[in-house]
C-alpha cells in the first residue's frame, strides 16, 4: 500500500516514496522522498536526511513553516508549471530559497505598473537565478515580467529597448513591445525587503505557438519562407541602424570565440591528441575567417544570437522573435545558422530564398555555416 502524507506545498494528500536521489541530480547517493501530487504540484523531490531515519530535510520545513499560504502557493504553481513544460525538479532548502526571493522581487515589481487583480508564476523553461522571467495574468490580457540580475548596467536594457523598437518601426518585425510602469518609465527597479536593487521591464504578450511547439502541419513553406525573411530583415536593420554612444551589448567576436576554443582545449582532459589538434585547426579556420571576412557591417553586426524555435512565435502566419536577452554584436551567419539546422534541405533552400529576398547571402554561405556549426559545438 501506498505511504501517504500532505503535501507540503498545497496540503492535499499525496502519495510519497523514499528513494535515491535521480541519477542527473548532483549526488544520487542522497535519500529523497518522491512526492506524487498529481492534481496540483504535479512530482517533485524533496531531500532527505537517514540519520537516525529518513526523513525529509528539516530544514526543508522549518523554511516552509515559516511562508504564508501566498507563498506556498507560488511554490506549488511553479512547480507545476516546470513539470508542465518537462523540467524535473529535487527541491532542497537553498533552492526553496531561491524561488521565494524570486516570488519578493516579482510581488514588489508588480506594483510598479498600472495592473489590478493581477497574478504571476515563474516560466516554465527553468528557475533561472540570474535573470527571472514571469508571466503576468490579468482578467483580460497577458504580460510577461523580466527582472535582470542585480548589478546589471542600465545601459544593457536601454540597448536591448532600442533594438526591439527598431525591429518593430524599421524591420517591421512583431516583436515584444514594452509596458511603461506608473512613473510613465519602461524600466523600473525593484527593491523588496532590503535586498539588492534590481532593474525589471514587463513586455505584452504575443498570442500563438512557439516554433518548436507548431504542428507539423503548420511549418509550411510560406512560413519557412517568411523566417528567412525575417532574419533578413533582422539583418538589414543591423546592418543601417544608427547606435547611441550609450548603446551597449556584448560582442560575439574573434576574442570571444578564441576564449571558447582555449577553455575547450584545457578543460578536455581526456581528449586524444587528434581532438586537441581538430580544436587547434578550428582557431586557425576562425581565424582565416575573420581575416577574410573582416567586421564591417555586410557581414558583422546586431544579431539575436539565440535564435532557436523555442524564441520563436508563430502568431497568425507570423514569426515574431522573444528573448532577446542573449543579443550583441556578431556575424549574421552565426543567426543564419542558430535556425535554419534545424530544417531539412528542401526547407533550408526556401529559407535561404526567403532570406535573399532582403539581402543577399555570401557565395560561399554554405562553407560558412559548416564552420559556424563545429563553432556552435564548443
Amino acid at each position: 500500500m501506498a505511504k501517504k502524507m500532505s503535501c507540503p506545498f498545497c496540503g492535499t494528500q499525496v502519495e510519497y516514496a523514499i528513494e535515491n536521489s535521480p541519477e542527473w541530480y548532483r549526488d544520487p547517493s542522497l535519500p529523497v522522498y518522491r512526492i506524487d501530487c498529481h492534481d496540483k504540484c504535479r512530482q517533485y523531490w524533496l531531500e532527505a536526511i537517514s540519520d537516525p531515519h529518513s526523513q525529509i530535510d528539516p530544514a526543508i520545513l522549518s523554511f516552509l513553516d515559516a511562508l504564508d499560504g501566498e507563498q506556498r502557493t507560488f511554490i506549488s504553481e511553479s512547480t507545476r508549471h516546470a513539470c508542465d513544460n518537462g523540467i524535473a525538479i529535487v527541491y532542497n532548502s537553498k533552492i526553496l530559497q531561491y524561488l521565494i526571493t524570486d516570488w519578493h522581487y516579482a510581488k514588489a515589481a508588480v506594483m510598479l505598473y498600472p495592473f489590478n487583480d493581477i497574478s504571476f508564476q515563474i516560466s516554465g523553461v527553468g528557475f533561472d537565478f540570474a535573470n527571472i522571467l514571469f508571466f503576468l495574468h490579468t482578467e483580460d490580457t497577458r504580460f510577461t515580467l523580466r527582472i535582470y540580475q542585480a548589478g546589471t548596467a542600465i545601459d544593457k536594457i536601454r540597448s536591448e529597448i532600442y533594438w526591439l523598437k527598431a525591429l518593430r518601426d524599421k524591420g517591421q518585425i512583431q516583436t515584444l513591445s514594452l509596458v511603461a510602469g506608473h512613473n510613465g518609465e519602461m524600466i523600473q527597479c525593484s527593491s523588496p525587503n532590503d535586498l539588492p536593487p534590481r532593474y525589471a521591464v514587463v513586455h505584452d504578450w504575443i498570442p500563438g505557438e512557439t516554433l518548436n511547439t507548431l504542428p507539423i502541419g503548420e511549418k509550411t513553406p510560406e512560413l519557412i519562407r517568411r523566417l528567412g525573411s525575417m532574419v533578413g530583415r533582422m539583418h538589414h536593420v543591423s546592418e543601417t541602424l544608427e547606435l547611441p554612444e550609450w548603446f551597449s551589448r556584448p560582442r560575439y567576436d574573434t576574442d570571444w570565440i578564441n576564449e571558447k576554443i582555449e577553455a575547450s582545449l584545457g578543460s578536455d582532459t581526456d581528449a586524444s591528441a587528434k581532438e586537441l589538434a581538430k580544436l587547434s585547426a578550428l582557431s586557425s579556420r576562425f581565424s582565416q575567417f575573420v581575416t577574410q571576412q573582416g567586421e564591417g557591417r555586410d557581414v558583422f553586426g546586431l544579431i539575436h544570437s539565440d535564435l532557436e524555435p523555442h524564441n520563436i512565435i508563430i502568431s497568425e502566419g507570423q514569426p515574431c522573435p522573444i528573448d532577446v536577452m542573449e543579443f550583441g554584436f556578431g556575424y549574421y551567419i552565426s543567426d543564419i545558422l542558430t535556425l535554419s539546422r534545424h530544417f531539412s534541405e528542401d526547407e533550408q533552400t526556401i529559407f535561404f530564398h526567403g532570406y535573399q529576398e532582403i539581402r543577399s547571402l555570401p557565395p560561399d554561405y554554405r562553407q560558412q555555416l559548416v564552420l559556424f556549426e563545429e563553432l556552435r559545438r564548443l
